[in-house]
């Protein structure tokens, strides 16, 4: 009896516990279905309320950057002064200014009858910016995109300004042009577990900036032609939805698939355009955040009923285990936002500085240009005078010359787009030359200057002697500038080493000058520093010299070091290798100096070439005209663009032209296009005949251009005489080896 009540004791509990176990788990089943239900709704109620916060501040930064960009358009106009209005020439000048200074890709004015006034010239703003009317209207602070004779992707905005007087014209207003990747990076947004895009289009569609990180699509696409083809909407969703709120003006929602998966998409106008901004990311990425908190949610209830206690013990240690894991992170991510903003302070306070020192750099010699330039019109007819003013505007453009390129040499290092060449030189005559150079520059200041070699000298060499002599140039113009009247610098030159195949040389340059601390050794190498700011006061210079020493070091295969006792002078050392050539031999120096000397005697005569010179600049071609034509008795026809030059041309007897000096930049027909109509033409010396660029587009992309429109060199403009004439005796010259 007792086994039997044992036995049906155990059936009922087991009964029982079987009971309980189903009613838990039909419970469970109901959650999870009656979750799932919810799921859909959730989801895009939590993205609805996430998108349109991420549009109100993406839609703020986009505004803030905008208003910038107009203030800055209004500052840079109200900056003109009457020096600018003299001519075109100082108009352009001011307007490259401006957009150095600003950033604009271009900047113009226009004046009453729709005519803009740009760097590039007078041109009818009719048909070419969509704004115009509203601008001749009266209605300021007016912006569209891709005006594509501006630029391709570029964000034009147009502001009415104080009206100017230019000769008989009145400016009203000032345009200014960026690239609309200058808001991308506003546009950049993320989020932990998914992918957020922005982008902003017309009402009609047409995509002005998009930034993703998975595609690049053309700016101009349509977005709602995009959707159509590739989106397929949910139900209760689709384009014609989408196109009715933006031309009715209304903010939206829509869910749709694509490629990248289901994504959830918030629209909604931009203050003060005519633009729509759209904010989308991953509805995926929500939902497995959902569906994770369900489960989580369904398993707990699933303890709860099974043991209260111990699940409400468990969601307390949650809890807090996940307080302190927010705090951890909360101050881990204020500690780097911390550490970020000190670094964005100390760049911005270089950047600022940099700024500054450079706008003293640059005005210092364009002061002196433009004095020296009214000084000599004062005088035009006392011929010493004006010689005198003329020689000292050629020593303040070479000043500014060597600022700009320090920037641009800079600028080309940062972006990666420096090219080291590997081409022979002549080393023995390039270190004489050097040695001639600052030894006059080191006497005009009462400097003792002395160039020390030790053992024998190698030429030919194989290297890159421009970014050589840049190189040794910084170093010793910092020795003349930091080393007072009658003290010294010396400037070695020894081998390093030697291999089958490349030798490497030792340049020293020691002076008796002001030092440096040791602590800043490693400072004065970083770019637009120098040793403290009292040195930029004093001596002047961009902070950029050192640094171009040590970059072209290091993209050379060598590098740079410095030894210095502060207050008695400091020792630069720099170690570069060179390639070795079948012809290279050890020579003495002087043997180096006959030959120089036999080098420096040689002339050039052309007389009897004939040279078509094509040039859009009046003052540019009357230099061309002055140098070559009276120097080297060679005959010179002018052509003011590319159009008239290949007609001069085209003309001629064959064989007439000896030689074509071709301006790149040129209206109605540019540089390279005339050059290849000439190439293509159907007579024999079409092709033979030499033909030059004269540009002052100088980077390496600009020279494979020129070489791909059939042209024989590339000449940067400010010209060297001397290079000028060693290429015509390359070409043209009697003598020349064939």
């Amino acid at each position: 009896m007792d086994r039997s009540v044992k036995r049906t004791s155990k059936r009922f509990m087991v009964l029982l516990t079987a009971v309980i176990i189903s009613v838990c788990l039909l419970c469970f089943v109901w959650m999870i279905f009656s979750a799932r239900g919810v799921t859909a709704d959730f989801v895009a109620s939590i993205n609805s309320v996430y998108l349109r916060e991420m549009m109100e501040q993406t839609a703020s930064h986009f505004d803030t950057g905008l208003s910038a960009h107009f203030a800055n358009l209004k500052i840079a106009a109200d900056c003109v002064s009457d020096n600018d209005l003299d001519d075109s020439d100082s108009l352009a000048d001011y307007f490259m200014r401006m957009e150095e200074y600003n950033g604009f890709d271009f900047m113009a004015f226009l004046d009453e009858n729709g005519i803009y006034y740009s760097k590039d010239g007078a041109y009818s703003a009719v048909t070419k910016l969509s704004f115009l009317a509203e601008l001749l209207d009266g209605q300021s602070d007016q912006i569209s995109y891709d005006e594509t004779f501006f630029g391709e992707n570029m964000i034009v905005i147009g502001t009415l300004t104080e009206p100017v007087k230019f000769g008989d014209k009145t400016f009203i207003a000032a345009i200014a042009g960026f690239s609309s990747d200058d808001f991308s990076d506003q546009l950049a947004l993320s989020r932990s577990g998914g992918k957020t895009y922005a982008s902003i289009i017309t009402k009609q569609g047409s995509m002005v900036i998009y930034n993703s990180a998975d595609k690049d699509l053309p700016y101009g696409t349509n977005m709602f032609s995009m959707m159509e083809r590739y989106a397929e909407f949910e139900d209760g969703y689709n384009v014609d939805m989408i196109e009715t709120d933006i031309s009715e003006g209304k903010s939206g929602m829509t869910i749709y698939r694509n490629s990248e998966g289901l994504q959830c998409v918030y629209y909604a106008p931009l203050k003060d355009t005519e633009w729509y901004m759209m904010i989308g990311t991953s509805y995926d990425a929500v939902d497995l955040s959902v569906n994770e908190l369900i489960w989580k949610l369904n398993r707990n209830a699933l303890l709860l009923l099974a043991i209260v206690l111990v699940i409400i013990g468990t969601m307390f240690a949650v809890i807090l285990f996940n307080m302190s894991r927010h705090a951890r992170e909360l101050a881990a991510a204020n500690e780097e936002a911390g550490i970020a903003r000190e670094k964005a302070e100390r760049a911005n306070a270089a950047k600022s500085e940099f700024l500054s020192r450079m706008s003293h750099e640059i005005r210092t010699p364009m002061n002196g240009i433009i004095g020296m330039s009214t000084i000599a019109k004062q005088h035009i007819n006392e011929p010493e005078r004006v010689e005198d003013c003329l020689k000292k505007v050629e020593l303040s453009s070479k000043h500014l010359l060597a600022l700009i390129n320090d920037v641009l040499d800079m600028s080309k290092i940062e972006s990666g787009k420096m090219e080291i060449r590997n081409e022979p030189f002549d080393f023995s005559q390039f270190i004489e030359n050097l040695d001639n150079i600052f030894q006059i520059q080191a006497e005009k200041k009462d400097i003792g200057f002395e160039t020390v070699i030790s053992g024998k000298l190698y030429t030919p060499l194989l290297g890159d002697a421009l970014r050589l002599n840049q190189i040794i140039s910084n170093l010793i113009s910092n020795a003349l500038k930091f080393t007072s009247a009658g003290g010294n610098i010396t400037f070695s030159v020894c081998e390093g080493g030697h291999e089958s195949d490349r030798i490497w040389f030792r340049f020293d340059v020691a002076d008796t000058g002001i030092g440096i601390k040791e602590e800043n050794f490693g400072k004065i190498f970083e770019s637009f520093e120098q040793e403290d700011p009292g040195t930029a006061h004093k001596y002047g210079g961009t902070g950029l010299g050192l640094s171009i020493v040590k970059r072209f070091s290091e993209l050379m295969g060598g590098s740079v070091s410095v030894t210095s006792v502060y207050g008695e002078g400091s020792t630069f050392s720099v170690i570069i290798p060179f390639g070795i050539t079948e012809t290279t031999a050890a020579v003495s120096r002087r043997d180096a100096e006959e030959k120089d000397l036999a080098a420096n005697i040689k002339e050039y005569d052309f007389r009897g070439k004939h040279i078509l010179l094509a040039e859009d600049n009046e003052l540019n071609r009357e230099i061309a005209i002055e140098l070559l034509g009276m120097s080297t008795g060679a005959e010179i026809e002018e052509a003011e663009d590319g159009v008239k030059a290949v007609e001069m041309f085209e003309r001629s007897e064959v064989g007439y032209y000896d030689l074509i000096l071709m301006d790149i930049q040129m209206p109605n027909l540019d540089g390279c296009g005339a050059s290849m109509q000439i190439r293509g033409m159907d007579r024999p010396d079409a092709k033979t005949i030499p033909i030059f660029a004269m540009t002052a587009n100088a980077f390496e992309e600009d020279q494979e251009r020129s070489r791909q429109a059939g042209m024989n060199a590339h000449l940067s403009k400010p010209l060297d005489i001397n290079a000028v004439f060693e290429k015509m005796n390359e070409y043209i010259s009697d003598n020349r080896e064939e």
